[in-house]
This record gives C-alpha cells, structure tokens and sequence, in this order.
C-alpha cells in the first residue's frame, strides 16, 4: 500500500471536492493518458491510465470514498480482493457512464480492447463479430447479520437467455451471405476526434455480427438465437462481505455467439435491529443497574450464537466498553471480529419510598461526585 499515491493527489483534485468534479478531473486525464495520444511511449500512457482509472473507480463510488477517506488504501484493498484492482471489471461496472459518450465510448472501446485484454460483453462493438459473448447479469443479494457472521451458501434464481435449440443459436434457417458487410460481420466506420481521424469496425447492423441472414426465420427464437429461461445458480457468499462488495460467477449469465456473460452478485446488508457493525466487530448496548455499576456482578448478553455472561467490575462508569473476543464477523482473509458490549448505567424515573431512602442516605454520606472536566474526545 506503501507505494501507492493518494488517490486525491492522482486526479489532481482537492479532498471534498464534489462528484461532478471527480468525474470532470477522471475524463481530462484519461483523454490525456489514452496511448493513442501518446503513441511513443504508449506502455507508461498505459500505466498511468489504469492509476486515474483506479482513482476515480474508488472516488466515484460514496462507500469506496467513505473507507478510503477514513482508513486510506487499507480500507478499499478488501473490495478488490487478493488480485487488486482490475481494468475488466471497472470497465463493465462503469460503461454505462462511457456509453452515453459518442467519442469518449469509442475511445474507452478500442483502448480496452486493444490494450487491456476487455472484448466481449461490454455493450460497446467489438472486432471479432464472431465472438460476441452474451451481456452480464448484475443481481442484488441482501444479507442479514448472522450470514455475514459466519458465511452462508444462497441459491439464486435469474432470468437469462440460453441458446435457442431449434436454430443452434442462428435465428433461422437456409443461411446466405449478408448484403450489407459482405459476410465479415462488421462494417468500417471512421470517426473524428481531437487525436484525428479514428477508424474502427462495429457490428453490421444488418445480421448482428453473424455474416449471415436468414431466408427462413426461427419460429421458436423469434431471429434472436435466444430464448429465456429460468436458471438457478448456487453461491457461497464468504463471512465478512459489507455493502458494496461483489462475487462475479463466470459463465453464467446471457449466452451469445462466443460464449456466455457473467453474472455479477452485488452484497448489501440489512440493518439489524439490535447490533451495530463496526468493520468485523458488532457493538450492543446493555443498560445496567447504579447497583451494578459501583458493586460490580455479572450480566448475560445478547450475541449472534446466543447469551455469553460479561463480569461488571466494580465503579464501572457508564459508557465503559467491554470486548467478548471472537463473537462479531469473520474476516474475509479469516479471523473473526470481536463483540463490544458499552455498558450505560440506567436511571430509574420511578421509586419506591424505600428506595428514595436508601438513595437519600447514600447523599448525606461522605460520598461526592468529581467536579467538571475537560472531555477526553
């Protein structure tokens, strides 16, 4: 992490700085930084490019930005897993902000295309129409706090397009050469840019890539090669995920001429109604009793694997912190997390005349309370 500089610093931009500016700092660089723009040395363009895209990937997102502000390059390392940050899955988690974009898409097309090993389903064109690989999946799993504790296997149904049988994936039947690419499957284009004149091959509109049209179209398919069908697919979601992380299941999504597309699991936590995650450790409060906290005992506390006793010692202040070691999540590397339990000492609003007494005695006595004092925080 030691090596890496400050996100901030990379973009050129200052800490606060809105999402709007972020995104206007990210788009200047990486014009900038695209090798096209830099064809004598198009290795380090190449470097540079995949750190802004790293930068902004982390400042764009709110969660991302929240942890990197607060723990740095630690807090987002977990969100990439052990591989680190990957210029594949950024561009598919960010292309639809690419697309709108006629010359800025064309040139995030080539360049992940070309450079950073990124082809089939993008949503952009792609060179070899006879690989195109079926769009990704992107679903939302939501976790309650004993899954993330301890891990949980999750079946999952989804909704996808799987090869049509009757037509083998064509769309139809007595196959001729298109009129329109003359069977390539993609036609040249040339766009103008402030790099100049760009040429680049797209899809033939005519036959979707395929060379191919068809006299007799596929009744089953409707054209498409495609037909929908429910698909159910098994994970093993790992104990420590939080909001904002992702598993991708390779192969399992829409299918296409070149293979299928992947499905994306994103991970959202629900609130539970009595923990509060702190990283891998949870916090409960647990009121106690004046008695409790000037003599000490001992009390039983909630956790996620059922009641664990905490001894109270005694003058415990109100807002005092216990730990109950290795009862919050496990960690995503292994390891589990701790239960803090802060311990607030209860005030009653009604008494007894009993109790009032005794409490009256307990004043008259030569017991004080400590003056004021600076706060510690």
């Amino acid at each position: 992490m030691a090596d890496k500089r400050d996100y901030y610093e990379v973009l050129g931009i200052a800490r606060g700085v809105s999402e709007d500016e972020i995104k206007k700092a990210y788009r200047k660089l990486a014009r900038q930084y695209h090798p096209d723009a830099n064809p004598r040395d198009r290795e380090t363009a190449r470097e540079r490019f995949k750190e802004v895209s790293e930068a902004y990937d982390v400042l764009s997102n709110p969660e991302k930005r929240r942890l990197y502000d607060q723990f740095g390059h630690e807090g987002v390392s977990r969100q990439y897993g052990p591989s680190g940050f990957n210029m594949n899955d950024f561009f598919r988690q960010h292309r639809g902000e690419f697309e709108g974009d006629s010359i800025f898409g064309d040139l995030f097309s080539n360049l992940f295309e070309g450079l950073f090993g990124f082809s089939q389903g993008a949503g952009f064109s792609r060179p070899d129409p006879q690989r195109r690989i079926g769009a990704d999946i992107r679903i939302m799993v939501h976790l309650e706090l004993e899954e993330i504790a301890e891990g949980v296997r999750k079946k999952i149904k989804v909704q996808r397009f799987d090869k049509c049988t009757e037509c083998n994936g064509k769309g139809g039947h007595n196959p001729e050469s298109c009129s329109v690419c003359q069977g390539k499957g993609y036609v040249v284009t040339v766009s103008r840019s402030f790099f100049g004149n760009i040429q680049q091959r797209r899809t033939c509109p005519n036959c979707g890539g395929l060379g191919e049209t068809y006299k007799e179209p596929c009744k089953k398919c409707d054209r498409t090669g495609r037909v929908k069908k429910t698909h159910t697919v098994e994970i093993n979601v790992p104990a420590g995920v939080s909001t904002g992380n992702y598993m991708r299941l390779r192969n399992e999504a829409h299918w296409g001429p070149g293979g299928r597309g992947d499905i994306i699991v994103e991970f959202s936590e629900k609130p539970h109604n009595l923990f509060r995650r702190i990283g891998d450790d949870i916090m409960v409060e647990f009121p106690i009793s004046f008695t409790t906290a000037t003599l000490g005992g001992q009390i039983e506390v909630p956790t996620l694997n059922g009641k664990k006793k905490v001894k109270i010692q005694a003058g415990t202040q109100s807002g005092a912190i216990y730990r109950i070691r290795r009862q919050g999540l496990g960690h995503l590397d292994g390891g589990k997390g701790d239960q803090l339990v802060r311990v607030i000492v209860h005030t009653p609003k009604r008494l007894s005349a009993g109790q009032k007494k005794l409490l009256e005695d307990l004043g008259s006595d030569d017991y004080s309370v400590p003056g004021p004092a600076k706060p510690s925080r």
